[in-house]
C-alpha cells in the first residue's frame, strides 16, 4: 500500500486543503518519515521546501503539487481540483519526470539546490574570481552571481535576463546580478550556459555583507571563502499524472 505525506504552506487556505486531502486519502497510509509520495500544498516555495525536507530519501520518494500560492510552476493542480488529485493518486500510475539538482560545495559541506545558488551583496560591489574547470574565466564586479539549474531558469535567473531552459536538459547557467561594465572593469555581461561535466568555482577575498543563497537557505560568507557548483547526479522525482508540457507550464505561469 502506498505511503504518503503532506507538506503544507502555513496559511489557512493551504492548511485547510491539506486536511481535506488527508480525509480523502484514508485508504492510504500517512507516513511523514518514509513516504512514497509527498503532496506539496502551496506554491513553488512550498515545493522547494518539500524537496529539501526529504533530501535524505530523494531516491525513494516522488513529489506532486497542488497550487494555493502566488506561482505554481511546479504544481499541476489548482486548489479546487484537489479531488481530481486524490483520484489520480488512487487510480493512476504516474509517469516520473526527473528534475536535476545543483551540487554546491561550501565550507567543507555539500548542499543541493533545485533552483539556484547565488552569491550576492546588497551593500557594496562584490569582487568574485570565477573559474570554469580550474581555468580563470573572469574577475566579476557587481552585486553578485547566480548559478541555476534548468528548473531554476524560470525563477531568479529569468528575472536577471537569463535564458529559460527546458528542465529535461542537463545544463547549468551562470547569470550576473547587476554587473559593472565600463572601460575599467569588464566581465562577460551575458548568461553563460555550461554542461553537465563542468565545474564552476568562485573565490572571494573580502566578503563583508555578502551572503550565499542556496534555494531558500542563506549563509553569511567569510573572507576568502571558496564555493564550487556543478550539476548533481541526484534528481528530484516529480509525479506527472497530467502530462503537462514545458510550453504549457510556461504559458500558464508567464503568458
Amino acid at each position: 500500500m502506498k505511503r504518503y505525506a503532506i507538506v503544507s504552506k502555513k496559511d489557512d487556505v493551504s492548511r485547510h486543503l491539506a486536511v481535506l486531502i488527508k480525509d480523502e486519502l484514508k485508504e492510504l497510509i500517512y507516513d511523514e518519515e518514509h513516504p512514497d509520495i509527498v503532496i506539496s500544498v502551496g506554491g513553488d516555495g512550498t515545493m522547494i521546501y518539500s524537496i529539501h525536507r526529504y533530501e535524505h530519501v530523494l531516491n525513494d520518494v516522488s513529489f506532486v503539487g497542488i497550487h494555493t500560492g502566488t506561482l505554481g510552476f511546479f504544481t499541476d493542480y489548482l486548489k479546487d481540483e484537489y479531488k481530481q488529485l486524490v483520484k489520480d493518486i488512487l487510480t493512476k500510475e504516474p509517469e516520473i519526470f526527473d528534475r536535476h539538482l545543483l551540487r554546491i560545495s561550501y565550507n567543507g559541506e555539500i548542499f543541493h539546490a533545485l533552483n539556484e545558488m547565488r552569491i550576492e551583496n546588497s551593500h557594496r560591489s562584490q569582487v568574485i574570481d570565477m573559474y570554469v574547470n580550474d581555468e580563470h574565466m573572469e574577475t566579476f564586479r557587481g552585486n553578485g552571481l547566480c548559478v541555476s539549474t534548468p528548473s531554476g531558469s524560470t525563477a531568479l535567473n529569468k528575472s536577471l535576463g537569463g535564458a529559460v531552459i527546458n528542465p529535461s536538459l542537463r545544463l547549468m547557467q551562470v547569470t550576473e546580478i547587476a554587473g559593472i561594465h565600463h572601460n575599467a572593469y569588464r566581465s562577460l555581461g551575458s548568461p553563460l550556459i555550461l554542461g553537465d561535466e563542468d565545474v564552476v568555482r568562485f573565490e572571494t577575498d573580502f566578503n563583508e555583507n555578502a551572503v550565499l543563497g542556496i534555494d531558500t537557505d542563506i549563509f553569511e560568507l567569510k573572507d576568502h571563502d571558496v564555493i564550487e557548483a556543478r550539476l548533481s547526479k541526484r534528481v528530484a522525482h516529480f509525479c506527472d499524472y497530467r502530462h503537462v508540457s514545458f510550453v504549457k507550464r510556461l504559458r500558464k505561469s508567464y503568458l
